[in-house]
């Protein structure tokens, strides 16, 4: 005679794994969406690249998707504000990417500077050389996006150079005290033989989140399968 206990543990094992295969599925489709917007990005920024280099002042960061313009625009930078951002890796190498405030006709934005090497030490930072005199630039707009996981190390009131975990445009607007234009711009003119600049707007190819919603799937359905097996097949044969 089955025993109470005895009789749960199949209804146990079946919720288990009907929460896996549920939790599989829904990464897979996750992936699929992934793919999804990773195939209209590249799309987009394929017609943008169509139309060449274009003035910032052209275009309106509120009532469009200004990402991945190849722009030209005219400003100060101020390298009396320059910060950091940590753990950017280069070629396997660990480094910063350095972010500039530039004052523009349309306002205040942040300017990647590109990519310097970290020191072998953690308690000195690298040296940066920013020509405060040039005035006409050209680079590729991005915008940032916030990670909730990601915890800011610096202060409000930290000095400069200050190194920052993440473009928190919020956070560097009260660092520096100005009112910063809604995106970043990766700075590829003037040339400098000091910074890196391999900027790749989209990392991860449509075909490998593809490739991570098949192996999801392919999960759920062995899971599922084993499940059957274990708990039901064995249970038609007693």
């Amino acid at each position: 005679m089955m025993t109470q206990t005895g009789s749960t543990r199949p209804l146990f094992a079946i919720s288990i794994a009907a929460v896996a295969v549920i939790g599989m599925v829904a990464l897979g489709l996750w992936q699929l969406e992934r793919m999804r917007q990773k195939e209209e990005r590249l799309t987009s920024i394929a017609q943008k690249q169509q139309n060449g280099t274009v003035a910032l002042a052209a275009l309106d960061p509120v009532s469009e998707d200004i990402r991945d313009y190849s722009v030209t625009f005219q400003g100060v930078p101020h390298p009396e504000m320059t910060m950091l951002l940590d753990n950017q890796i280069e070629k396997s190498q660990v480094g910063f990417d350095v972010i500039v405030p530039v004052q523009t006709a349309q306002g205040w934005l942040l300017v990647n500077w590109g990519w310097v090497a970290a020191n072998k030490s953690r308690m000195t930072l690298p040296t940066t050389q920013i020509e405060a005199n040039a005035n006409n630039f050209s680079g590729i707009i991005m915008v940032p996006e916030n990670n909730p996981l990601v915890r800011e190390t610096a202060a409000p009131n930290a000095t400069f150079p200050a190194v920052i975990q993440q473009l928190d445009l919020n956070f560097i607007g009260e660092l520096t005290g100005q009112t910063l234009l809604p995106f970043v711009i990766q700075l590829n003119a003037p040339a400098s033989a000091s910074f890196v600049r391999t900027w790749a707007p989209v990392v991860m190819p449509p075909e490998k989140h593809f490739a991570y919603a098949i192996q999801w799937f392919a999960l759920a359905i062995a899971a599922a399968s084993v499940t059957y097996f274990v708990v039901f097949a064995r249970n038609k044969k007693v």
